[in-house]
């Protein structure tokens, strides 16, 4: 996947739902190898790209733990 397929599934996705993208193809679609809490720049231009696609980003370092977006209920 790449950050323009990201972009144009959030852009598509309805109010309300969510999106999960495995960790390490997140963080190579942002230049980076693996996604953790250290890596605070990544991570705010990851949660910047989803504002821009009117959607939220979490992200919980865990085993297990997905990366999300969320897309907002209001336009």
């Amino acid at each position: 996947m790449t950050k323009e397929d990201l972009a144009q599934k959030l852009d598509h996705m309805d109010p309300g739902a969510t999106l999960t993208v495995l960790d390490n193809v997140l963080a190579q679609m942002f230049g980076e190898v693996t996604l953790s809490y250290e890596s605070q720049e990544t991570l705010r231009r990851i949660a910047d790209f989803a504002l821009e696609h009117r959607c939220t980003f979490s992200f919980h370092e865990h085993e297990g733990a997905v990366p999300c977006f969320k897309k907002d209920d209001v336009f």
